[in-house]
């Protein structure tokens, strides 16, 4: 009878909360020694437990960020394990993208997953039929979950409460309510008077940095403090356009505006001047002629052969401004030997602008730069759409030179093929934006390894060469969605 071969199991355990982990046995111990008892049944199969530990404790599910499981995974990839044991399957996530995410990366490994009370192993094609549909209906129990959390918060913003989040400058919430904070409340009438008097953003800006105010400073769940900094111009006009500021309570889900229990900071007259004042602004930018408007790629723009794609303009015979990229390779080098030659650039800026705009609300990528939190879900529709009217209630109100600033912000290189278009984002960049569109997220620290990885989309799309011009047009319009890469 030939030998059975040794199959080394590791054990993976995890508790979201550090609560009993001071325990002489707490639930990690506990999620182990059902792990052992289930490896020593099957002792006639070769299996046996490797010494190493992988218990990660007080952390969340719905996070990658775990120091034990990415211990986990880098073994496996150095092939020290063969079988992954875990008391249950959202021990090792919350996350159906994640958790088929890991079980691709077990099967790259040849590693098998096995969970202990479901009696799962995905050695057996059964195994894997029921660990799908079981993670299915923990994925459906959960929205069910949210859904009725979404009910809840519906009925009670009908009723006029607060349900929580980023606490507005202006307000304290004590007990559950929004409490009027006078000495807050004056810097806040402070930008409504001074927006209406001088109708610049800027001149608001400069005005509450001389007199040394700033945005109101918080502490994350986690305990994480984020102090009080420099008014920026899109923490004003997310203050200009907040409407708890006059007594109401906003539903952006539903699109409702109810009346409120706290009571309002500015009055009608002046929350009306202010929304004439941003009406008009939007109005003035948008009359800005093409030749005073920045070119939002530059710097960061380059072709298939990683030259740079410069700025320039022509003057036609209407006397109307026509707008470029162009490679320096063809410049250097002759027009014949470049892929590539010019772009325009209103159009190639109206598709990366487009896609920025999907990648600030795309929630696989705005999960995976946020810090998950137990008791705080990872980023959902709601959210989404709060932000969306945060960044179009924003940009409009910015001038061209700002817009360029946080679109090079936001990404780190463009590089246009004649058949796609590679952007990759700057995720610090995009965090430090995001801040300032959805305040009640908390994001990852700079120094965590993920803010260092660049976010890569590929688009495919059509560049060619028009007939009635000397130039290259962005002819095409996106073919299909794009595909974002993930490792873990």
């Amino acid at each position: 009878m030939a030998e059975q071969s040794t199959k080394r199991c590791a054990i993976y355990t995890r508790k979201s909360s550090e609560e009993g982990l001071d325990k002489e046995f707490n639930s990690l111990e506990a999620q182990r020694e059902s792990g052992e008892i289930k490896i020593l049944s099957q002792k006639h199969a070769g299996w046996e437990l490797i010494p190493d530990h992988y218990d990660d404790g007080g952390i969340s599910g719905g996070t990658m960020e775990r120091p034990a499981l990415q211990r986990l995974l880098e073994d496996i990839k150095s092939g020290k394990v063969d079988i992954v044991v875990v008391y249950k399957i959202d021990r090792l996530s919350r996350s159906m993208f994640d958790f088929l995410g890991m079980i691709k990366f077990f099967d790259e490994h040849n590693v098998s997953f096995v969970s202990v009370t479901q009696d799962l192993n995905t050695d057996t094609a059964m195994g894997r039929l029921v660990l799908n549909v079981l993670q299915s209906f923990a994925q459906f129990e959960r929205e069910i979950a949210s859904e009725r959390i979404k009910d809840k918060i519906a009925l009670s913003k009908k009723k006029g409460m607060w349900m929580g989040g980023t606490v507005p400058i202006g307000y304290d919430a004590i007990e559950g309510k929004l409490e009027v904070n006078e000495d807050e409340a004056k810097i806040v009438q402070l930008i409504f008077s001074q927006f209406t008097a001088t109708a610049s953003a800027t001149a608001v800006v400069k005005h509450l940095k001389q007199k040394g105010y700033k945005t109101k400073g918080r502490t994350s769940r986690r305990g994480k403090h984020y102090p009080p900094k420099n008014f920026s111009k899109s923490a004003l006009y997310q203050i200009l356009n907040n409407k708890t500021y006059i007594g109401k309570i906003e539903h952006k889900e539903q699109n409702q505006i109810y009346e409120g229990l706290h009571a309002p900071i500015i009055d009608m007259k002046l929350w009306n001047r202010a929304q004439e004042i941003l009406k008009a602004n939007i109005v003035d930018r948008r009359r800005i002629t093409s030749d005073d408007r920045p070119y939002l790629l530059k710097g960061i723009l380059e072709d298939p052969d990683g030259y740079s794609m410069t700025p320039t303009f022509t003057r036609k015979k209407d006397n109307r401004i026509y707008r470029y990229y162009i490679s320096t390779q063809a410049t250097k080098h002759g027009y014949e030997v470049c892929p590539l030659k010019t772009i325009s650039a209103p159009l190639l800026e109206e598709v990366v602008l487009g896609y920025v705009r999907r990648i600030l609300t795309n929630t696989e990528w705005l999960n995976h730069i946020t810090k998950a939190d137990e008791n705080e879900p990872p980023v959902s529709l709601p959210d989404i759409k709060a932000m969306m009217q945060n960044f179009d209630a924003m940009w409009p109100q910015l001038f061209p030179a700002e817009q360029a600033r946080i679109v090079q912000l936001l990404i780190h290189k463009v590089t246009i093929f004649p058949a796609k278009l590679v952007i990759v984002f700057h995720p610090p960049g995009l965090a430090s934006v995001l801040q300032d569109l959805l305040p009640e997220l908390t994001f990852k620290d700079d120094e965590e390894p993920d803010m260092h990885k660049p976010m890569v989309l590929e688009i495919p799309i059509n560049f060619k060469k028009t007939t009635s011009t000397e130039d290259d047009h962005l002819a095409g319009r996106e073919r299909s969605d794009f595909k974002s890469k993930r490792q873990f």
